[in-house]
């Protein structure tokens, strides 16, 4: 039984296959192009219209869009009404150049229509990638700061109550920040009443700019972060090319007399760019002045060390002769930026490696200060002399190199910068000497350059920031001899936004001039702080306190370093 299946089964295997042929042959003729419509299919074109009279026709016909470039014409094509069998597809397109069925080469015609647009991309490419690379940004520059907040703003104001000199006052604080887009604007408003003098305070608005001192700042963009940044209003922790000469520069060294300045820097296509600044706008003298013109030279090309290199040249001119006003209404200028002191620095800095969490720079400057006026160095000979020396004042230069370390983790949720750099100067020089001790006291600044000599010393700095929220850094300036003619600067600063929903602190620590480190946080006159620390009761009512250390005008017209304790409760809105 198993047999005779077996054999029913191989008989019909048989039949099926001698007829398969069969029927395929069948199919052929019924439509001997269907194995081949593939090749002339128009793909791009996605909506066709039928022609009319080939619809009525009671015989097959072949689609008008199953045809391509080997018909002349697609679209209108109609088969004629002969019976299909006595077409011959050979004979018909034999004069077109559609060869026999058994060699047929269709596919070369294919080839070469999808070749086209390949080697037109392959010439379009060098353009492209050369207009790439020219817009393409150089890496991150580790000069930017934190990433800016997302828009919004805040509101901070309240009663207050401070003491100034020897008379109390009471009044409100207001200290609106608005950010939008690249914009941002903050003010401080202080209305303060005399319990003494039984008067609004007004010094604030004395002199030079006036009312404009209420503006803290005026901001569009970021430095190094996008083509365009300028600042205007108070300057902290400025820094022009990479340190040489201007670093850790602040124009705000008293509550009383803020000052309006500016910062910018301009960018094109990371191509060439200038940067500067302005301390003072008050219109009674050419204050400290900064500008910095700097070249990309090789950041059109695609190398990726070569083409981050930055060279600059940065000029500085200080004639400063803004009067400041004494107790006894009299005022007085510094004597010896009237005849206009300044310097010049070349500095050249390259990205040497930039791979996921780690970025390393490197940075070269040299400085030269020309600050010998004639009044200068006849009060520099004056002191020679009592010490006997019957050396020349000449002016000092320094040269320094250093890198910087840049670590973000977890997509820049956590971020750190550390900086090591290596000085050494001549005789009758300070590095990094347009500092925030340079506008505490200028002649003093420019006098004691009389007795700085040859030294060598490290500069260090480390900031980080955590989520955006806390901003923490601080830096050193240590000569390998500290000691008068060779001081030692520290600063610190934090920016702590609504830490738990709770804690805000803003605050800043400078003091240079050390002999010493013993006295790095002793408040003195080398010392300015400034502390807003805000508790947020719930998300309208703040309690807090600003403290400053700053300087305030004395009869003689120099400044006295003087404490303000100014508690307050008021609103702190957020939005």
């Amino acid at each position: 039984m198993n047999n005779r299946i077996l054999f029913y089964l191989l008989v019909a295997s048989f039949f099926l296959s001698v007829a398969a042929p069969v029927v395929a042959q069948e199919q052929e003729a019924e439509d001997p192009f269907a194995d081949y419509s593939y090749l002339w299919e128009n793909t791009k074109k996605k909506k066709k219209k039928k022609d009319k009279k080939a619809e009525k026709v009671d015989q097959p016909t072949v689609a008008a869009d199953t045809l391509t470039a080997p018909v002349p014409v697609v679209d209108t094509l109609t088969l004629p009404t002969q019976p299909l069998d006595s077409i011959t597809p050979v004979t018909t397109y034999q004069a077109d150049t559609i060869p026999a069925t058994d060699s047929l080469q269709a596919p070369i015609e294919e080839e070469k229509f999808e070749s086209e647009p390949e080697e037109e991309k392959k010439i379009k490419e060098p353009k492209e990638e050369r207009e790439k690379r020219e817009v393409e940004p150089v890496p991150e520059d580790f000069r930017a700061g934190p990433p800016d907040s997302e828009s919004g703003g805040s509101f901070t104001g309240g009663v207050t109550y401070t003491k100034i000199g020897d008379e109390n006052f009471v009044g409100l604080v207001l200290a609106p920040e608005f950010k939008i887009w690249k914009i941002g604007l903050g003010l401080n408003v202080p209305v303060l009443y005399g319990l003494e003098s039984q008067a609004i305070r007004t010094e604030i608005f004395e002199g030079g700019i006036g009312a404009a001192r209420l503006i803290r700042y005026i901001r569009y963009g970021s430095q190094k972060r996008d083509p365009v940044y300028v600042r205007v209003g108070e300057l902290n922790n400025t820094m022009i090319g990479f340190g040489g000469l201007i670093n850790n520069y602040t124009n705000t060294t008293s509550y009383e007399k803020r000052k309006l300045g500016l910062h910018y820097d301009l960018n094109f296509k990371g191509l060439f760019g200038l940067e500067g600044m302005y301390s003072d706008f008050d219109p009674a003298s050419l204050n400290l002045l900064a500008v910095r013109p700097y070249v990309r030279p090789m950041a059109w090309t695609i190398i990726p060390i070569v083409r981050t290199l930055e060279i600059g040249a940065t000029v500085i001119k200080d004639k400063d002769q803004t009067q400041r006003p004494t107790s006894d209404s009299t005022f007085v200028v510094n004597q010896f930026t009237a005849d206009g002191v300044g310097a010049f620095g070349l500095d050249a800095g390259i990205n040497l490696l930039r791979i996921p969490f780690i970025q390393i720079d490197a940075f070269v400057n040299y400085s030269r200060l020309n600050v010998g006026t004639a009044a200068l160095t006849d009060s520099i000979a004056t002191i020679y002399a009592s010490q006997g020396d019957t050396r020349e004042f000449t002016d000092g230069h320094g040269i320094s190199g250093g890198i910087n370390f840049r670590f973000n983790f977890i997509a820049d949720l956590l971020s750190t910068d550390m900086r090591i750099e290596r000085l050494t100067y001549t005789d009758n020089y300070l590095p990094q000497f347009f500092d925030a001790s340079y506008e505490l006291n200028k002649d003093a600044r420019l006098l004691s350059l009389a007795n700085a000599g040859k030294m060598s010393g490290i500069y260090g700095s480390l900031t980080g920031h955590i989520l955006q929220k806390v901003q923490l850094g601080g830096s050193i300036l240590l000569p390998d001899d500290v000691s008068e003619t060779a001081p030692a600067v520290v600063r610190l600063n934090a920016d702590v936004d609504r830490l738990g929903d709770k804690v805000s602190i803003h605050g800043s620590y400078v003091k240079g001039n050390l002999s010493t480190l013993k006295d790095a946080f002793k408040l003195d006159e080398r010392s300015l702080v400034k502390v807003r620390f805000i508790y947020h009761l719930n998300r309208f009512l703040a309690a807090g306190v600003d403290y400053y250390w700053a300087f305030a005008p004395t009869a003689d017209g120099s400044y006295k370093a003087t404490q303000y304790f100014s508690p307050y409760f008021g609103v702190s809105i957020k939005f």
